[in-house]
């Protein structure tokens, strides 16, 4: 016996469009999609609770344990609110894109497209510091085996589903074992560093979310080693959906901004802060969808 749950999706959203970015076939380890079906578990109150997301006639299906209380059943659709941006209205977004010429396109293209985050913070963070100067496929294979080693997992549907480490396991990570994974020197300190402050330290999401400006979050989470504004700003985009958070000096972001003809030099940064100027309240979204375009 299943539990099922519904949300009514809002005007200009695509569950196709997100899926398509999500897919990643075998790199991604924290959920999986077939036929249509994304399957996760995530964490409430200490217990794994694995789910099921599709969509039909204008709705999300939730479908998840018989037994998962009121609560949880509350927390699985916050979840993916949060994580699909849901209760976001994007119409202002495509209205500034129709008055940008050279990215036009993209309310065609990738009409319905949400900027999916991710809703643990501590996850974000980490996921910064995995992919920092490496390419995006060596960066999940490393996920995948630090979530493997050190994450808790669950089957269901006959499907194993694995939760995200937490920071007190992480913590005290195996620094040697993950030299033998390829994992540098400096990452795996980075890793810990982020795990202490969020143990020790006393960071969280709700910290971030009580200070009063983008540069205030920003310097809270730099003042870790190892976060610099890059893993700082990917962050907040994420998991706050910070619309100033831009990524500077992420490459793909740059070759994307070449691609499209916006800057001529890769290294200009002034004309990339010029760009971004002109899409003021809708950068972190203006990112999400210049990376999209590098599946074309």
């Amino acid at each position: 016996m299943t539990k099922k749950l519904k949300i009514n999706t809002p005007h200009l959203f695509s569950f196709d469009e997100c899926l398509f970015f999500l897919n990643r076939n075998y790199d991604e380890c924290l959920y999986q999609i077939i036929d249509r079906t994304l399957y996760r578990v995530i964490k409430v109150n200490e217990r794994l609770i694995p789910f099921s997301l599709s969509e039909k006639d204008g709705k999300l299906l939730i479908e998840t344990h018989s037994t998962c209380s009121a609560k949880e059943s509350k927390f699985i659709i916050n979840f993916v609110e949060k994580w699909l941006d849901l209760d976001r209205d994007i119409r202002p977004f495509y209205e500034l894109l129709n008055d940008t010429s050279k990215l036009t396109h993209f309310n065609k293209d990738y009409n319905g497209l949400r900027l999916i985050g991710i809703p643990d913070l501590f996850e974000a963070m980490c996921w910064s510091i995995i992919g920092q100067q490496i390419n995006l496929t060596f960066a999940y294979k490393l996920k995948r085996r630090l979530v493997e080693t050190y994450g808790e997992s669950i089957i269901w549907k006959g499907i194993k589903l694995y939760h995200f480490p937490t920071p007190k396991v992480l913590s005290n990570l195996d620094e040697e074992f993950l030299k033998t994974q390829q994992f540098s020197r400096s990452k795996i300190q980075y890793l810990k560093n982020v795990a202490l402050a969020f143990s020790e330290e006393g960071l969280s999401k709700q910290l971030l979310e009580d200070l009063p400006d983008f540069e205030s979050r920003q310097n809270q989470l730099t003042k870790i080693k190892g976060i610099g504004v890059w893993s700082a700003n990917y962050a907040l985009m994420k998991t706050l959906h910070q619309p100033e958070a831009i990524p500077f000096g992420d490459t793909g972001l740059t070759q994307a901004l070449f691609n499209h003809e916006i800057i001529e030099d890769r290294k200009d940064e002034k004309a990339i802060l010029k760009f971004f100027k002109s899409v003021k309240g809708w950068e972190a979204y203006t990112v999400f969808y210049l990376w999209r375009s590098l599946s074309d």
